[in-house]
């Protein structure tokens, strides 16, 4: 409690509110997993967004992020939830909890399925296949500011210290062409990862952004690993801004699309502020991932800790079906993306791939390194004319196996969720864990309509959003004590004060941020972008963050 109290209390004073191994002996990915011996198991990413780094970076500098800069599967890759639940023998194991409590947004009841997907391949036993990284690197002029090459080239750096003596690696650099900067050279000696080094160091920004040019001539190179029979994953590091060859977004979306498979995958990592965010993102949602690289806690994460996990799937081909035969409505959707597809009372999602994800603790030392907590998706649920009855709501689950090459399915009742199997009164959480899912949901949802408003210059409106999903999630918090929970108030407490300013009548937004062609918004910000007594308020919450882990 007394951290709450000294929080409180500074922001009355300054808003006056009150409120291991380096060998592998094979292809097959599995053989160092060992089940058995992970008793807790792990989270598992559906891919796509994995952050909110962009989301975060706007707010740390003064401004109001854009709902264009918020997912919600990066949101939610960024909180640990070790879900309680058995193994069930498979690579992934589906399982549901149901929550019901208050809804920030309406101020009403929502009942709330959340569909959990585990794993019990030990990620600290995981072994990935041979690798071999194809790196398309976009060294344009508009990557020499805001230090984005710097970034790009230190992330790099870890990169080749975190290879695999049976990894390879390819360096593409692309600004008016694409040009092979190092072909496909194994890790396997210090000389080999001193020459991956000197390419790196060589990377200098110049020239316009043919983004085309380059994933081509990064997928015409994994065609060698193809032909080897080893996985090539294409990691394209740039700030998504084409402008020059096709820059059609739409082209270059279809030609990525039709180029990845099952033994290609695309990872995109954007950086700066002025990126072209949708295109970056939708990039890698064909299957892969995207990152945002905000400091240097991100190139940690996305580099290092985050290697051993986007570079192969646990799972392809993924359907999950919702049926409902009777008067149960499945309604909105949260953490699916674009994937969900509502079908009469129900609806049905597919993902290409699946991954383990990388944490394995709510514990977490610094904010800013909060990635890879793994996925959650979450259905509303609403009975029609008062229909309380849940049975007659089946959960189906279908998956390839990668490992067998054959087709893994499991069903769910949602009757089993609850006493008597029919939609509870009063507040409710089957599992214990279901409380920070859903104070997890509820902070997303607040965040988000907070920032819708803002959008519509309705900064009021969106404070007085915020506040409440504020006190609702600090107000679960002080019960659960946990790192995430904190982190997110954090954030909403900066970004309060990014946005107070605004609901004086001034100018809604003197700097707005776009990218080179000003066809996406990120949000605004006032003067240079820099709050200074926000920046002052982070600061000292920050050192509060930090002595609250130290005594721990």
């Amino acid at each position: 409690m007394k951290k709450f109290l000294i929080l409180s209390f500074l922001i009355l004073i300054f808003s006056s509110c009150s409120a291991g191994d380096d060998s592998s002996d094979s292809n097959n990915s599995f053989n160092n997993m060992n089940n058995n011996n992970n008793t807790n198991g792990g989270n598992v990413n559906i891919g796509g967004v994995q952050d909110i780094g962009l989301f975060r970076d706007i707010i740390d500098n003064g401004g109001v992020p854009a709902p264009s800069t918020f997912s919600d599967n990066g949101f939610f890759s960024e909180h640990y939830i070790e879900y309680p639940f058995e193994n069930c023998g498979e690579n992934i194991c589906m399982n549901g909890m149901l929550g019901r409590d208050i809804s920030v947004i309406s101020n009403d009841y929502m009942n709330v399925i959340q569909v959990v997907l585990k794993s019990w391949l030990d990620p600290s036993d995981y072994e990935r296949p041979p690798t071999d990284f194809i790196m398309v690197i976009d060294v344009s002029g508009s990557m020499d500011s805001d230090q984005k090459m710097v970034k790009v080239r230190e992330g790099l750096h870890l990169m080749v210290d975190g290879l695999k003596s049976t990894d390879r690696m390819s360096i593409i650099s692309f600004s008016d062409w694409a040009t092979q900067k190092m072909d496909l050279v194994f890790a396997d000696s210090q000389e080999n990862r001193d020459m991956m080094h000197s390419v790196v160091s060589t990377l200098i920004p110049g020239g316009s952004t043919n983004i085309y040019e380059g994933l081509e001539y990064g997928f015409d190179k994994s065609l060698i690993s193809q032909e080897e029979n080893r996985n090539a994953r294409i990691v394209l590091l740039s700030d998504g801004v084409p402008t020059s060859g096709n820059t059609d977004a739409e082209e270059i979306l279809n030609f990525a699309k039709g180029s990845v498979s099952e033994e290609v995958q695309l990872t995109s990592i954007g950086v700066g502020q002025d990126i072209n965010y949708d295109l970056m993102k939708n990039l890698a949602l064909e299957g892969g991932n995207f990152y945002f690289i905000e400091n240097s806690s991100a190139l940690t994460d996305i580099f290092v800790t985050e290697l051993n996990y986007f570079s192969f799937p646990i799972a392809k081909e993924m359907t999950l079906t919702v049926h409902s035969q009777g008067n149960i409505q499945i309604g909105d959707s949260v953490g699916f993306g674009d994937n969900w597809i509502q079908e009469g009372n129900g609806g049905s999602a597919s993902f290409p791939t699946l991954y383990l994800a990388s944490r394995n603790s709510n514990t977490i030392e610094d904010p800013y390194s909060r990635r890879g907590g793994g996925s959650a998706l979450f259905l509303r649920v609403t009975g029609v004319d008062g229909y309380t009855d849940l049975g007659s709501v089946n959960i189906n689950l279908r998956y390839l196996d990668p490992e067998i090459d054959d087709y893994v399915e499991q069903y769910i009742t949602l009757g089993e969720l609850t006493s008597g199997g029919v939609m509870p009164v009063d507040s409710y959480y089957s599992d214990y864990e279901m409380k920070k899912s859903t104070a997890m949901l509820n902070a997303y949802l607040g965040l988000l309509q907070t920032i819708t408003y803002a959008q519509n210059w309705q900064y009021q409106n969106g404070i007085d959003v915020l506040l409440t999903t504020r006190n609702w999630v600090q107000a679960v918090n002080e019960q659960l004590d946990d790192d995430d929970l904190e982190a997110d108030i954090l954030l909403m407490d900066k970004l309060y004060l990014n946005m107070l300013p605004y609901t004086n009548g001034d100018n809604p937004c003197y700097n707005c941020y776009y990218n080179e062609r000003e066809d996406v918004h990120y949000g605004c910000s006032q003067g240079n972008g820099k709050n200074s007594g926000g920046t002052i308020l982070f600061l000292i919450l920050g050192i509060l963050f930090t002595f609250r882990r130290k005594q721990a």
